[in-house]
C-alpha cells in the first residue's frame, strides 16, 4: 500500500508544527503509524526538536526548501519507510517557501506515484497577520503569503481565538477573493474548532489535481533574502531556574529591539534531563508552543534559538549574541555558545518545476 504524502504549508508561524503535532497523536492514539519530516533553511531546528522529544518519528531536510532539496525529502521520506512504513507521511516545508504545487507535489505524484499518494496541498493562513494586512501584495512579505494562499487546495485559517466572529467571517470572504472555489477551514488550536475537518482531507483519498499558479521568482526571491535567518544553541549550568521566565525574558527583550512587523517568528527551546519548553515570539505575541516535563530546570541545559527577522544577517547574529548574554547575565547564569549561524536564504533553484500536468 501506498504511504499518503501530506504537504503542510503556510508562513513562518502560522500554527504548522502545532497542528502536525496534534495530528501525529491523533494518528497514535488509533495505532496509525505516521511520520514527519521538517524543512529549514539552516540547521539545529527547534521544530524537529518539539517533535523529536514527543517522542515521534521525524526526519529533517536542511540547508534549503523541499523544492530546492528534493532528493533529500525522497530519501527521508525513504528512510521512514524502512523504519516504520507509516500510513502518512506528513513534510512541514519551510515558512518562506512557495510554487509547492510546481515544485514538490506534481514531481512526487508524477514521479513517485507508485510509492506515496499525494494529498492536496493543504496551506495555514494566521487569522490574526491577515487581520491585519500582512497579505498585502505590495510588500515582499505579503507577496509571499499571498502567493501561499493562491495556491492552497486546502485553506486553513488559524488561530480564529485570538479574533472576533465577525473578523473570521469577513477573512474567510477575504480568502475567497484570494483563491476562489477552495475550501476555507477556520481552525482553533485552543478550542479544536474544525480539526475534525482537517483529519478528513488528510484521510480522504483525494489527490493533489491543482495545476501551479504563477509565481514572479524575482520576487520571491527578494521576500526570503529580506530574513535573517539566525539558529543557535548555547549551553548553561544552573542550580535552578525558571524555563518559562528565561525565554520570555529572552523573547521580550528581542522584541524590544525590532517593530513588530519584522519579527517573522523567533522561537525558544530549553532542553534539560526533565523538561522540554517551547516558546514563540510572532510579532509582538507571545505563545508557549509546548512544555514537557517541569517549567523548573536545574543543572546542565540547552537552549535552542531560532529567528527569522528582516535584518541584515550579521547585524540580527549580534542582536541575539547580546540579548542572550544579557539575560543570562541578570539571572547570574553562566553559559557557552556553542553554535550560531546567521545568512539570508539565497534565491530558490528547484529541482524540478513541472507546470503542464
Amino acid at each position: 500500500m501506498r504511504a499518503r504524502m501530506v504537504l503542510i504549508g503556510g508562513f513562518l508561524g502560522a500554527g504548522k508544527t502545532t497542528l502536525i503535532n496534534k495530528i501525529a497523536q491523533e494518528f497514535i492514539k488509533e495505532k496509525v503509524p505516521i511520520g514527519i519530516i521538517t524543512n529549514d533553511q539552516g540547521q539545529l531546528l527547534i521544530d524537529t526538536e518539539f517533535i523529536k522529544v514527543r517522542g515521534l518519528n521525524v526526519e529533517e531536510v536542511c540547508g534549503g526548501c523541499f523544492c530546492c532539496n528534493f532528493p533529500k525529502l525522497l530519501d527521508n521520506a525513504n528512510k521512514l519507510l524502512k523504519q516504520i512504513n507509516p500510513q502518512y507521511i506528513i513534510a512541514e516545508p519551510v515558512g518562506s517557501c512557495t510554487d509547492l504545487i510546481a515544485t514538490v507535489a506534481t514531481p512526487l505524484k508524477k514521479y513517485h506515484g507508485d510509492q506515496f499518494s499525494v494529498a492536496p496541498l493543504i496551506v495555514l493562513v494566521d487569522a490574526p497577520r491577515l487581520l491585519n494586512n500582512a497579505f498585502d501584495t505590495s510588500t515582499l512579505g505579503g507577496y509571499l503569503r499571498n502567493h501561499q494562499a493562491e495556491e492552497a487546495e486546502y485553506l486553513i485559517l488559524t488561530k480564529i481565538d485570538e479574533i472576533g466572529s465577525d473578523d473570521v467571517e469577513s477573512l474567510i470572504l477575504k480568502l475567497k477573493g484570494i483563491n476562489p472555489n477552495r475550501k476555507i477551514i477556520p481552525y482553533s488550536a485552543v478550542t479544536g474548532e474544525g480539526f475534525q475537518d482537517i483529519l478528513g482531507i488528510i484521510t480522504s483519498d483525494e489527490e493533489t489535481a491543482r495545476k501551479p499558479v504563477d509565481v514572479d521568482y524575482d520576487k520571491y526571491a527578494e521576500a526570503e533574502a529580506e530574513l535573517g535567518w539566525y539558529n543557535g544553541i548555547y549551553e548553561f549550568t544552573a542550580p535552578e531556574y525558571d524555563s518559562y521566565e528565561l525565554s520570555m525574558n529572552i523573547l521580550k527583550s528581542l522584541a524590544s529591539k525590532y517593530t513588530p512587523s519584522d519579527i517573522a517568528h523567533a522561537k525558544v527551546a530549553i532542553t534539560n534531563a526533565s523538561s522540554h519548553t517551547k516558546i514563540s515570539l510572532i510579532g509582538n505575541e507571545f505563545t508557549i508552543g509546548g512544555v514537557k516535563g517541569s517549567r523548573f530546570g536545574k543543572g546542565e541545559s540547552k537552549l535552542n534559538f531560532n529567528a527569522r527577522i528582516v535584518s541584515e544577517p550579521e547585524k540580527l547574529r549580534q542582536t541575539i549574541r547580546e540579548t542572550i548574554e544579557s539575560c543570562f547575565k541578570e539571572k547570574c547564569i553562566q553559559y557557552k555558545l556553542q553554535f550560531d549561524d546567521c545568512f539570508s536564504p539565497g534565491r530558490p533553484n528547484p529541482t524540478y518545476r513541472i507546470l503542464d500536468e
